[in-house]
Parts: structure tokens; sequence; C-alpha cells
């Protein structure tokens, strides 16, 4: 898995995705059109990959989705119309839909007894590597663009279907089934899985809230570009910034495991709040100095906290439900973001020094209601099949909570 990380991390063409596109005749309009195809395709299939992937082998949900982004990556590098860049970022989103919970559920469970102790560390390392390959790729892809703008795109083709071979050979992963429970549909177990998500502030918190936070964190890769020009501060060495600060990211969830270790998931969880929120808070002065890093600061916050949310999350759902649980509470958390992002760009025209202290106040608000959560919830030591609803009613783990009472 962490070599297929490493592969997929490699997205040569990033940096210059817009020309390569314009260079194949499209316009920034039709861009956003594709980017809407994506998030569209995403949505779409993001459940039913979940409630498939809880059903069947996971590891063969994971290889569909690395061939369908090998067969998107081709088709990119490939793509001579709008009919071919559309029908990559549909298949894509196809892919990504695959990968969001199920590789989460897959790595979590594949730990065994020991995944709620280690499994920070685990994914604290897996971002490093996915972080460094992106920077690698990144300089890579820059580098080829200026002998040939096809060529970024080729090469992420190529890896990716090196990813999708590497994944081949992962051991096989059946959910563990509720065996005391009845044979449910597809039907009642989504009805399950959405139960167990609204009745469970924790897994609200760490689950959905935490994607729609990510949508926030990540307008800073927009919000900074007219804040450094405001800055002075050299288009030239945008990129170097950029790269950098994936850097610090990588090596910090490199010791995620540490962190976590001493200060613990609910202090760990806050300081990684806290980046983002001083970092957004920054970058309202106008100096070069303070502009670069706060933005360091909030790309390092919006990565420290994968790995605990993660694990905290993963911590609570059954087994046999984990992936569609996962699944669900990602598309909930890209709808918020859905209706978030034009809120962001109405603030950014008007005012983008405004707009990233409005967030950094959000943030410092949401960074506080994590504490009474944490507080109440994070400790409480309870077996995943507790946490397991029975149809139309509230996940046992709450009724255990009432007749004990809650820390």
């Amino acid at each position: 898995m962490a070599v297929a990380t490493i592969a997929a991390g490699l997205s040569f063409y990033v940096p210059v995705s817009a020309l390569f596109l314009t260079s194949r005749g499209l316009s920034l309009g039709d861009i956003f059109v594709l980017e809407s195809f994506l998030l569209a395709s995403i949505l779409i299939s993001e459940i039913p990959a979940g409630l498939l992937a809880d059903r069947v082998d996971r590891r063969l949900v994971i290889i569909s989705g690395f061939v369908f982004n090998a067969v998107a990556e081709v088709l990119f590098a490939l793509g001579d119309s709008f009919g071919m860049f559309a029908a990559s970022f549909l298949i894509s989103g196809l892919g990504i839909a695959m990968l969001t919970g199920v590789q989460d559920a897959y790595i979590y469970d594949s730990l065994g007894e020991d995944a709620d102790e280690v499994s920070v560390g685990v994914w604290g390392h897996l971002s490093a590597l996915e972080l460094g390959a992106g920077v690698l790729g990144s300089i890579a892809g820059g580098l080829m663009a200026a002998r040939d703008i096809s060529l970024p795109a080729a090469a992420a083709a190529g890896v990716a279907i090196v990813a999708a071979v590497i994944v081949m050979f992962l051991p096989g992963q059946r959910p563990a089934s509720d065996e005391e429970a009845e044979p449910e549909t597809s039907w009642s177990g989504l009805k399950r899985g959405v139960g167990l998500l609204f009745t469970s502030p924790i897994l609200l918190y760490t689950a959905v809230a935490s994607s729609a936070v990510f949508v926030i964190f990540n307008a800073v890769f927009t919000l900074n570009q007219p804040l450094f020009q405001t800055a002075d501060v050299p288009v030239a060495l945008w990129g170097v910034i950029g790269g950098g600060a994936q850097l610090v990211a990588a090596l910090y969830n490199h010791f995620a495991g540490s962190v976590v270790d001493r200060l613990g998931r609910r202090n760990g969880l806050l300081l990684g709040m806290g980046y983002g929120v001083g970092g957004f808070g920054l970058m309202v002065i106008p100096h070069p100095v303070t502009v670069v890093v706060g933005f360091v600061l909030v790309v390092l916050g919006m990565h420290a906290r994968g790995p605990i949310t993660r694990a905290v999350a993963n911590r609570i759902i059954p087994s046999h439900r984990r992936a569609t649980v996962l699944n669900i509470a990602s598309t909930l958390g890209s709808v918020v973001g859905i209706a978030l992002n034009p809120l962001i760009g109405w603030g950014a025209e008007r005012s983008p020094a405004a707009t990233v202290g409005s967030i950094a106040v959000i943030l410092a608000l949401l960074a506080i209601s994590w504490i009474p959560i944490a507080d109440r919830y994070l400790d409480e030591e309870k077996s995943e099949d507790d946490c397991d609803p029975e149809p139309d009613k509230v996940p046992q783990c709450l009724e255990v909570e009432k007749e004990e009472g809650v820390r």
C-alpha cells in the first residue's frame, strides 16, 4: 500500500494542468466544468462504493479504484477534445469514490488488534509519503513541461498504471460480519450507517465536519495568490514555497504517532486546528514574511488533522460497515464544501485578507467546539460491536453511556 501511495502521489501534471488543457483547446470555463463533472461523479458513486466494499473483498474495490484512475490518466494524456477530457474526469471520480473510505477501512482492519494504538502513526507515515511524492512530482512535472507540455500527463499515466499493478498484490480482506444480526439489504445497511453517523457526536465531528473543514483549509491554495501579490512575494518563489510547505507537513506527519503519544488525540487535533487558525490569521497581515509563514502553517494544519480524525472515526465504526459510513460522511462533507466554496469565492473577490481573517475565526470556533465533544466522548472505552445501531434505533453504545454515565 505504501508503494502504491507513492506512485499515486506522483501527479506530475498538477502544476501545469491548466496550461496542458488550454494547449488542447479548452478554455478556463471548460476546465471548471470538468471539475464539476469530477465532483458529481464522486458524489454519485461514493456511497454505493462504500456499500459494495462492506459486502465483498475490499481488495477488489481498491484495485478497481486504482484501475479507474489509471484509465482516467491515460485518457487525460491522450485527450484532444472536451469529450475525452470529460470522460477522463468522470472516470477519475469513480476511482476516487472507490478509494475514499475503502482504503481507510482496509488499512485500519489490516492493523488487527493494535489498530487503535498504531493507526495514527501509520496514517501519518502514509500521508508523509504521499506529500513527499507530490513535491517530487511537482518539481519533475515542471521540468518536463519546460521541454514538452504533454510529458507530465504521460508520466502521470505511467505511474498510475504502475500503482494499479502494485495493488493487485494486496492480500484480500472481507469485512468481519455481525454473526448475530440478520442478513441485511443494501438499503437497510445504508440506514444503519446513517443512523450511526447522526447519533454519534464525535463521529459527526471527525468524519463529516472534518471533510467540510478540509474544504475551508484547501481554499488557501487560491487565496494565497492574491495575498502573495499584495505582499510582493516574487512569483518565481511561489512553487518553492508551496513545495516547502508540503515538505514541512510531510515531516510533521511522519512523527504524527509520536505527537499523539505525547499530547493525546484531543490536544493533537486542537494543535492541528491551531496551526490553521494562526496561519490564516497571519495571512491577514500584508507582509511577505507573515503571509508566507501563515501559508505554511495552514498547509501544515490541513494535513496534521488527517491521521487523528481517521483514527478516531475508524475506531468507532464497526468493521462490517466501516467503508459505508466513511463514504457517507465524506459525501456529506463534500456537499457542505460545495455550499461553502461559492461563499469563499464571493469573499475572495471583495477582500482576500478579510476572507482569510473570517476563516481564522470560523476555524477557531470549530476548534473550541471540539473540546467538549472530545472531553465527553473521546476517552469512552467501547467496542466496535457496541456501536452498531439496530434498525430505527440509536446505536447501542449510546444506550450503554446513558446507563453507565459519561465521563
